[in-house]
């Protein structure tokens, strides 16, 4: 017969499975509640740039986000650097928000995991808005503040004062790291209304420490000897420390301080040595000009030299040596710096402005303006070049023929070596404005004389006030002075430019306004005085139009101030 061996379960396991099967009910109900109650929405803690979006479904989670976040793309948003500030907004400087994203990074949404919707339940944080970039904008909007803050770096210099070397210092520099800035603000915003970057030091390339070292190593040695040359067995010469000093320069090439000689000008300084030593020097050629006849080419000539660049390489090969110093160079032909063919390719062939201006015939007056007109009359600028009436005249001097006249000092009326030159000086400027050359500098009377035309004329002093133009055109100009009239008749002045013609020049009338009365009569009885007429004050305004055939191209505006004088009475006031 069979046995069966089947048994029934024990108490134990049969509370066990109650227990067990409780547990899975409870769960499921747990899980079940979870998933009801965490729904789509965001977790519980979810922020948004300090926005709570927490517990909110993902609609309406981006609806509070827009609200509060939108404003702020267009407040204003400042951004500082170095003490300097910029203000624009977020929408100007190309930041959006992405909100889906934004919200989508916080996590939530519908799910059948238990640990999502844990954290929509208990989970969450604080996060960053996404944003969008658009980078151009972003460093557009950058730009004014590193044009504020930044400065480059200025290498410190080495140069001779007189036969000393100096240094100057150089200067660190500033710059603003653009994409930093950039990566800063998009870190900042929307949170931060205001950011501040820092900029960044720059050396220069060539440092003070540099120069100072180039300085004793070459500069005190090269100017402690003569360095004596032998021109091609034909003699030898010296060239002295003053000359090298005159010479000798410290460039940057590449970032070195590199000594380098000026060959043109140690040429002009041996000039008179190597004439001493049988080298016919070279002519340039020039213009000469008859009265009433066009600038005639006085050819140039052509004479024996040095190799210049070769001397000035060997120079730099010895200078920084001590104790006796001695280098050989070649003769070579030595053409003229300005030959007849340039002269002829000058564009010297019409008159191109012209004035003259009238004045009494006083003798100091015929004598300087005279003078003053020989000086300038063939002075030739090529392109690029500036003149200087004080470089042309020199210093007023009665050594050098300079009489003394009438002029202004303080608002007065004085005397001064060179008294009238003012004059040559008004004509000159009145020359070049009509020929359209560039006006560097000129200063107007502190007063104004009708022999002058209003506005346009130009005083001069030795010490503080010239009279500069620069010739900006590409062909060469001359300029032709003389002088009319003897002493006791009217005489004149005339300057004539003489180039190519590049515009038709046209000034608009004068604008006076703002009148100023002179003061009450003065009356001094002090030897020396000198008697002055009232004049009234009073400011002008014009300017000075460019045609090209009939379009105008430029203007240029013109404006003085002119101050009133107080007539002065030599002698002692009567009694009323």
């Amino acid at each position: 017969m069979a046995t069966s061996n089947r048994k029934g379960l024990s108490r134990t396991a049969k509370i066990g499975l109650a227990v067990g099967g409780g547990l899975v009910a409870v769960l499921a109900g747990g899980y079940a509640l979870g998933y009801a109650l965490a729904g789509d929405n965001l977790p519980r803690n979810a922020e948004v740039s300090g926005v709570t979006v927490g517990g909110l479904s993902t609609t309406d989670a981006e609806a509070r986000l827009r609200a509060e976040l939108a404003p702020k793309l267009v407040a204003p948003l400042t951004i500082t650097a170095n003490s300097q500030s910029i203000t624009t907004t977020g929408t100007e400087a190309g930041l959006g928000i992405d909100y889906a994203a934004s919200l989508a990074q916080a996590g939530g949404g519908r799910s059948l995991n238990p640990i999502a919707i844990a954290e929509v339940l208990f989970g969450g944080g604080p996060l960053p808005a996404v944003l969008t970039v658009d980078q151009a904008k972003l460093e557009a909007v950058v730009t004014p503040l590193a044009e504020k803050v930044e400065v480059a770096p200025v290498n410190a210099q080495l140069a001779y004062q007189g036969l000393e070397p100096k240094t100057t210092p150089g200067t660190d520099g500033t710059t603003l790291p653009r994409a930093e800035v950039a990566d800063a603000v998009v870190a900042a915003f929307p949170d931060q209304p205001s950011i501040t970057v820092d900029v960044v030091k720059t050396e220069p390339a060539i440092t003070t420490a540099e120069a100072e070292q180039v300085l004793a190593k070459v500069a005190k040695p090269a100017v402690a000897a003569n360095v004596t040359v032998d021109v091609g067995g034909k003699g030898r010469i010296a060239i002295t420390p003053a000359v090298i000093a005159k010479t000798l320069t410290f460039t940057n090439v590449d970032g070195t301080l590199t000594p380098a000689f000026d060959a043109k000008a140690l040429n002009k300084l041996m000039a008179g040595d190597l004439t001493r030593i049988g080298l016919k020097q070279p002519t340039d050629a020039s213009f000469t000009i008859k009265r009433g006849g066009k600038p005639q080419i006085v050819p140039s000539v052509d004479g024996l030299g040095i190799d210049a660049p070769a001397l000035s390489s060997a120079l730099i090969g010895v200078i920084d040596k001590s104790g006796e110093r001695s280098v050989s160079v070649d003769v070579a032909a030595r053409p003229a710096d300005f030959s007849t063919q340039d002269a002829k390719k000058a564009g010297v062939k019409q008159v191109t402005g012209s004035f003259t201006t009238y004045f009494p015939g006083s003798a100091y007056r015929v004598n300087n303006i005279g003078k003053a007109a020989r000086l300038i009359n063939g002075t030739y600028l090529a392109p690029g070049e500036t003149f200087s009436m004080n470089q042309t005249l020199g210093k007023r001097t009665a050594a050098a023929g300079w009489m003394a006249g009438g002029a202004i000092d303080g608002g007065k009326i004085v005397e001064r070596l060179g008294g009238g030159i003012s004059q040559a000086t008004t004509t000159t400027f009145n020359a070049i404005f009509f020929a359209g050359l560039e006006d560097v500098y000129h200063k107007p009377h502190s007063l104004y004389f009708n022999r002058y035309p209003v506005g346009r004329e130009a005083t001069l002093d030795w010490v503080s006030v010239d009279m500069k133009f620069k010739n900006d055109s590409p062909y060469g100009v001359l300029l032709q002075a003389w002088t009319t009239g003897r002493t006791g008749a009217q005489g004149s002045v005339t300057v004539r430019v003489w180039s190519t013609k590049r515009y038709t020049i046209k000034t608009t009338t004068p604008v006076r306004s703002n009148y100023r009365a002179p003061g009450a009569t003065v009356y001094d009885d002090r030897p020396g005085c000198l008697p002055q007429g009232a004049m009234s004050g009073f400011d002008v305004s014009f300017y000075r139009l460019f045609y090209e055939g009939k379009k105008q191209v430029k203007k240029e505006k013109f404006a003085w101030s002119y101050n009133s004088l107080t007539p002065v009475v030599c002698g002692k006031k009567p009694k009323a």
